[in-house]
């Protein structure tokens, strides 16, 4: 038996995003799906597949291109699955309605940004009633919840709309976590060493003389420190996740950490479509300088970032690291 959505209910939204032309950002952040390291879903999909019934919901947050839900949907049996991809991107989330157009299993909510209350939408205001007087099976949440500002919030929306008994499947790569393999990586921690190898780079290479003088103006740096933080959030211990789960209500069923090959060109292809965030010093980011980078000041820095990466990775192509995955049950009454 397929899946059924509830009466009332439109998995494809009348709304502008959904008719735009697709765009080349969200496209190259999709190449990720084809990157080794990306494997860090497979151990969410394997848990998402352990819930049975009918009719299985899973609320897909922060979806993003729908990586994760093509993964899910791609395995056998699995007709009795719906997913519902929620995100706060037009751009990734047209692209998801792309590559899953047809798939009736699929529907799309975007989160808007609210600007004269700076902040995002909760879901009570952007999934329908029906959804939520059916109420969910699972939300899952992959590679995302670190980036989240209201986490607060953010759980109590996933508890409310659970099901009783329903599980939130949560993991990231950017959980600080003892358990980790020794000497595994944080996926975003290499941001900060690929910084610091870049600069004693350009301190003794003469190919990139003309940025050392960048180096020593300390306003400068700061500016371009503080907007590497934006695209790249500090990191934040486990318990910190474990005791925000325990007060939105959850019940932490599990949380383990597993261990992952990453191919060095995987993670530079990948980091370079946000070269701005994490060398942006090397020529200046617009919104800090008042001026675009020349086009060679891009190159420079994209091959800076590679050169970097080589240094502290000790020219290996590959390196290890660690994700956390957290199982978190909202309990029956």
């Amino acid at each position: 038996m397929s899946f059924q959505w509830p009466n009332g209910f439109d998995p494809i939204p009348h709304e502008t995003w959904a008719g735009a032309q697709l765009e080349e950002l969200a496209q190259k952040y999709d190449t990720v799906e084809e990157h080794g390291w990306y494997d860090n879903l497979n151990p969410s999909v394997d848990d998402l597949l352990a819930h049975q019934g009918p009719n299985v919901l899973v609320l897909d947050y922060s979806g993003g291109t729908g990586i994760l839900t093509r993964r899910l949907l791609a395995r056998p049996d699995t007709e009795r699955f719906g997913v519902l991809i929620v995100d706060s991107s037009p751009k990734f989330l047209r692209l998801a309605l792309e590559k899953s157009k047809g798939d009736p299993r699929v529907a799309y909510r975007l989160i808007r940004y609210l600007k004269s209350e700076k902040r995002l939408e909760s879901l009570l205001e952007v999934v329908d009633s029906p959804i939520w007087d059916r109420g969910v099976d699972a939300v899952v949440s992959t590679n995302a919840i670190h980036l989240y500002y209201g986490l607060d919030d953010t759980l109590r929306g996933w508890f409310d709309i659970l099901r009783p008994g329903g599980i939130a499947h949560v993991q990231s790569g950017n959980i600080r976590n003892p358990d980790s393999e020794e000497g595994a990586w944080i996926i975003d921690e290499t941001v900060e060493h690929i910084h610091r190898a870049a600069m004693e780079i350009v301190r003794d290479n003469p190919d990139f003389a003309e940025y050392r003088d960048a180096l020593n103006e300390a306003d400068y740096m700061q500016a371009h420190d503080t907007l590497r933080a934006k695209y790249f959030l500090p990191v934040r211990h486990v318990d910190h996740y474990q005791g925000a789960f325990e007060q939105a209500g959850f019940k932490v069923r599990s949380r383990v950490v597993k261990t992952f090959d990453a191919l060095v060109t995987d993670w530079y292809d990948f980091l370079v479509v946000y070269h701005e965030g994490v060398l942006g010093w090397v020529g200046g980011a617009e919104k800090i300088s008042g001026h675009a980078p020349t086009e060679l000041d891009v190159i420079q820095r994209k091959r800076l970032m590679r050169m970097a990466m080589d240094k502290i990775f000790d020219g290996k192509n590959k390196f290890r690291a660690s994700w956390t995955y957290f199982q978190c049950e909202k309990p029956s009454p």
